[in-house]
């Protein structure tokens, strides 16, 4: 049985075709449906043209489905000219076909279109299989029309997040704060990433022992959630307990250029 979806992802297409190659790709958008479990030192961070991998899976990271064979293609022309197509020409015990083609086609420079192509051979199974696909294939579309809102504020976070091993590798304290000040600051719209942001700062006071620290994380996680709902962020504020949680701040100058322009 064949399966068709599309949609518009809302970044250049040379992004889309960047990140669709990559495992963690794949991993995030098909989260929390599917967990993919490779074996130690296996998993691949980019999709080769030719690759064979096998995974386990997982149903909602909890319940074992099985293992897949994934047996990736890129199908391009030259670079810059699209369609650009990556296949998926995978199987399992329980699935002999799931033959799985991305194809992205650029609408303008800040969106792209994007088909999930699908023929699947389960045997008797395959009507069941192909309900699920299509339910698993909306929610891997929505979940990359989400990150793309997202993508650009994740790349500047990866940046201080970076910044932050570093400092922690070099026990300077004080440049592990900045750094986690700097990543809150910008993913302060982002309920997750604000989350995350807050966990870690809680992760670093409870290292330290810094019981002031300590409380004023656990109350801002508490008060993110109602932060990003309501949409009432002080911007630029640093997350720290040693400023009001609704205190409006003056952003660095840098963070502000970049988060205006989409620069890195």
């Amino acid at each position: 049985m064949k399966l068709e979806r599309s949609t518009i992802i809302p970044l250049p297409a040379h992004i889309v075709w960047s990140k669709v190659q990559t495992e963690a790709l794949l991993s995030h958008i098909a989260w929390p449906i599917i967990r993919f479990d490779y074996a130690k030192g296996q998993r691949p961070i980019k999709f080769e043209d030719g690759g064979q991998y096998e995974a386990k899976l997982w149903f909602f990271g909890m319940f074992p489905i099985g293992s897949q064979t994934i047996k990736t293609s890129a199908h391009t022309k030259n670079v810059g000219e699209w369609p650009a197509k990556l296949r998926d020409d995978g199987s399992s015990k329980l699935i002999k076909t799931w033959d799985h083609w991305i194809s992205i086609n650029p609408i303008d420079e800040k969106a792209t279109h994007y088909t999930d192509s699908l023929d699947i051979d389960a045997g008797i199974l395959t009507p069941f299989v192909w309900l699920f696909a299509q339910i698993f294939y909306a929610h891997r579309q929505r979940r990359w029309r989400e990150l793309a809102t997202s993508l650009y504020t994740r790349e500047l976070i990866d940046l201080e997040m970076e910044r932050f091993a570093a400092a922690r590798n070099a026990n300077d304290s004080a440049a592990m704060w900045r750094a986690l000040e700097r990543a809150h600051i910008i993913s302060q719209p982002h309920l997750a990433l604000h989350l995350s942001t807050h966990w870690n700062m809680l992760g670093l006071a409870i290292k330290e022992r810094h019981g002031g620290e300590i409380a004023g994380q656990l109350l801002r996680l508490a008060l993110t959630p109602f932060g990003v709902i309501t949409g009432n962020l002080p911007l630029g504020n640093t997350g720290r307990s040693d400023v009001s949680p609704f205190l409006t701040m003056t952003m660095p100058e840098d963070l502000a250029a970049k988060i205006k322009g989409d620069v890195l």
